[in-house]
This record gives structure tokens, sequence and C-alpha cells, in this order.
């Protein structure tokens, strides 16, 4: 008899099958409110030409490094991503606010 074998994520195991559920789940929610728009503010925000532009001032800025693992004496110039301190929720008026941006890779920014 073959058993599915099981993949772990987060602190729960899943069959290949309920990881596949899993997956289509988060993609439906994930184009429900990305692509489909349902937050269609921020997504005309991400995707304007002052943002696009202001992006590119903060990694000028920063050196295109991670300012986090740069703080803890490490030089990361990998995935990078400009990360809104006070985020767009919380202060709208900031968006575009330089001193409200900086510099961060992925690992870090997951972290925040």
């Amino acid at each position: 008899m073959f058993v599915q074998p099981k993949v772990r994520l987060g602190n729960k195991n899943y069959t290949q099958t309920e990881l596949q559920h899993l997956r289509k789940r988060n993609a439906q929610r994930y184009n429900r409110y990305v692509r489909d728009k349902v937050d269609s503010e921020y997504t005309k925000f991400y995707q304007s030409t002052a943002w696009r532009k202001m992006r590119v001032q903060v990694l000028t800025r920063d050196n295109y490094l991670c300012q986090h693992c740069l703080a803890k004496g490490i030089i990361n110039d990998k995935d990078l991503i400009v990360h809104h301190i006070v985020e767009l929720k919380q202060g709208w008026s900031k968006r575009l606010d330089i001193d409200n941006l900086e510099t961060v890779c992925v690992s870090c920014h997951n972290k925040i």
C-alpha cells in the first residue's frame, strides 16, 4: 500500500493533495486582493511613476544594501525591497516620504 509522504509547513504536516489545495486557496486569495485589485488604491500606488522613482532614490541612497543587515555588520545586496517604516494603511500621507522608507532584504522584511 502506497502512503503519500507528508510535507512539513510551519507546525503542520500536509500530504501533497492537502498542500496543493492550500496553495490553490492562497493563489485565489492573492488574485482577489492583488490582481483583481480589491485593494486598488494600494495597487495603483505601487504601479505609479512617483513610487517607482522614489523606490530608485531610496535604493540609491542606501547603496543597494539591506540596512538591517548592515546594522549587524553584514553586507547584503540580494533580494532587496523598499520598506515603509510606517505602513501605508497607518500613514497614507507618508507613502512618498523618503524618511519613511528603507531598503531591506526579503529575509529582514519577513522579520519586521
